[in-house]
């Protein structure tokens, strides 16, 4: 079988049923115990499955922030200076300065010397970001300062958006696809998307497969196409066509003929993914909004086919 899969720059999307006829006769289903990621339940009315966003947080996220968190420490050590102790050394250097010149034996530095940490201290006799800026410039050190700033900015603008996103990025709602009303629908992060079976949309590409559905806009005024990103099949990237082809025939399968074509038990649910601190919840008034979604479907098909289609990764 082969489909259009042009990989990661792929825009536009094809509907699934354009290939119905060909996983049908080219793809035997066998009904498993675990009926393998990216499923997650499956009973007689309902399959979902789940995004790989868990797989490409532990194994992507995680690990950079922790390469970036190391390095802004270091960054910042490098650059917060010791207030204190740079005190304490030029009030030394002052008093040296003094008895040198009570010694009536100065060198040629020692002017240059007082300059620099007399400009160090305020009017208290303390070392604050002005004065230590204001040395810095007197010595020609202030551009070296604003080099180390952007280098600690460097990693820890980046850091602190990962952290961000860690802690608040709740874990994606799964994709239902109800057999007794041959439909699909989800949400994310409060908006619905839904659309008919046959007129739901498909990209396939290296971050796996991408359905479309028919999502609300932020306000709720109104409907647009939109990708739920990146379902995976147990691995994290570089997909090919061979390793989305039998999921979506499971999912097939199942609208086609029910739980019996996927599990040999009478139901199945797999273990959520761990580590998260919430779940995006459920939106109020949902089936109503379902519902909408689906009564405004339009040319929902001819946008998704004609039109770069948005999807939602993160």
């Amino acid at each position: 079988m082969k489909r259009r899969f042009w990989g990661i720059l792929t825009t536009k999307a094809q509907p699934f049923s354009k290939w119905w006829q060909e996983f049908r006769a080219e793809v035997a289903v066998i009904p498993m115990e675990d009926p393998l990621d990216p499923i997650v339940f499956v009973d007689d009315r309902v399959l979902t499955v789940r995004t790989g966003y868990h797989n490409r947080r532990n194994a992507i996220l995680v690990p950079l922030m922790m390469v970036y968190s190391f390095f802004s420490i270091l960054a910042l050590n490098d650059l917060l200076p010791d207030f204190e102790s740079k005190q304490e050394f030029a009030h030394e250097m002052l008093e040296y300065v003094e008895q040198q010149r009570a010694l009536a034996n100065p060198s040629y530095r020692t002017d240059d010397i007082e300059r620099r940490y007399k400009a160090l201290l305020d009017e208290n006799g303390e070392v604050t970001w002005s004065t230590y800026l204001r040395a810095k410039e007197l010595e020609g050190q202030l551009e070296s300062l604003m080099d180390d700033f952007l280098f600690l900015c460097f990693f820890l603008l980046p850091n602190i958006s990962m952290w961000v996103i860690f802690f608040l990025k709740p874990r994606d709602a799964e994709v239902y696809f109800d057999r007794q009303r041959k439909i699909v629908y989800s949400w994310r992060h409060g908006r619905v998307g839904a659309a008919y079976f046959d007129k739901m949309g498909l990209i396939e590409n290296q971050v796996g497969i991408n359905l479309v559905l028919q999502f609300e806009n932020k306000k709720q005024k109104g409907y647009h196409p939109m990708a739920i990103v990146g379902i995976d099949t147990g691995k994290l990237t570089f997909h090919t066509e061979a390793d989305t082809t039998y999921p979506l025939a499971q999912i097939l399968a199942f609208m086609d003929h029910g739980k019996s074509a996927v599990i040999t038990g009478p139901s199945f649910k797999r273990k959520p993914a761990k580590f998260f601190w919430r779940v995006d919840p459920k939106p109020d008034n949902f089936e109503q909004r379902v519902n909408a979604a689906l009564e405004a479907e339009g040319d929902f098909v001819h946008q998704y086919q004609t039109r770069w289609v948005k999807g939602h990764a993160i």
